[in-house]
């Protein structure tokens, strides 16, 4: 990590998916920005611990943020 400021976003991103994804959560909104990377690598953490829920469902907002559902290996939605 290059700056004090990425170091801030990873810290708060984690945060957040910590606070707030719990495992009865089944759709969750991904949204963009330079903080969702780190909110995604938390959502793979945790699913590669078996500490999501196994039916989330990500709905992206963003082209970046479908590819970095995809990438990680998580499951996406469309809300057309």
């Amino acid at each position: 990590m290059s700056s004090l400021v990425e170091q801030s976003k990873r810290s708060a991103a984690f945060a957040a998916v910590d606070k707030h994804v719990l495992p009865s959560v089944r759709v969750l909104g991904i949204g963009s920005g330079s903080t969702v990377v780190y909110a995604v690598d938390r959502l793979l953490e945790l699913k590669n611990q078996n500490k999501l829920n196994p039916d989330l469902v990500c709905v992206p907002t963003s082209f970046q943020s479908k590819q970095l559902i995809t990438d990680a290996g998580l499951r996406s939605a469309d809300l057309d």
